[in-house]
């Protein structure tokens, strides 16, 4: 695992998404390199600064410290299924919006998208008062799906706004069902 590299890939699809999705067109690292590599080191340090910023925030109110590392465990994991539910679904109606389906693609396209929000979610868990500010910036993933869109699934520009539509709204699906299921068994309730 490169951490240099995860940096300047960090730092490039913020500032300068255009040029980075034509970057990570030409590479050919497979879904699971770009998983491996990319996305499970950001969700495990957004696992992480939730586990540190609740331990700051909610210990002193009586928390035990088993109910935060829970909760930290619960949003990794529900942070992996929500990318990988959303890179399949995603892929699988790639064709229904002129787009060309391949998983490798679509899976780049939410993992490397999903970045500003991944950031933003690193910094609430460490600031949890400062996450209505922060998630605004999370909000600029859609905009890098959007530039993303045409060079990762190559979709027509007549077809990428009700494909983001689409994508958002599985994406906020996901989230709140698994969210839901965790909350019914429990385990919701210690965050």
């Amino acid at each position: 695992m490169d951490f240099n590299k995860i940096y300047n890939r960090v730092k490039n699809i913020i500032v300068k998404p255009d040029d980075e999705w034509l970057i990570i067109k030409a590479e050919t690292e497979d879904k699971n390199e770009v998983l491996c590599n990319y996305a499970l080191p950001l969700l495990g340090l957004i696992a992480i600064s939730s586990l540190i910023g609740s331990a700051i925030t909610k210990l002193p109110l009586g928390n035990s410290f088993l109910s935060v590392l829970i909760t930290a465990i619960i949003i990794f994991v529900v942070q992996f299924l929500v990318m990988y539910l959303s890179a399949f679904i995603i892929n699988e109606l790639a064709p229904s919006f002129g787009s060309k389906k391949n998983i490798n693609s679509a899976f780049k396209l939410v993992i490397y998208a999903s970045t500003a929000s991944y950031v933003a979610s690193i910094f609430s868990g460490l600031f949890p008062k400062l996450s209505v500010l922060l998630s605004i910036f999370g909000l600029y993933s859609i905009y890098l799906f959007w530039i993303g869109l045409t060079a990762m699934m190559e979709t027509p520009e007549n077809k990428k706004v009700a494909y983001i539509i689409v994508s958002f709204l599985i994406i906020v699906v996901i989230n709140l069902v698994l969210w839901a299921i965790f909350g019914a068994i429990g385990l919701a309730s210690m965050l």
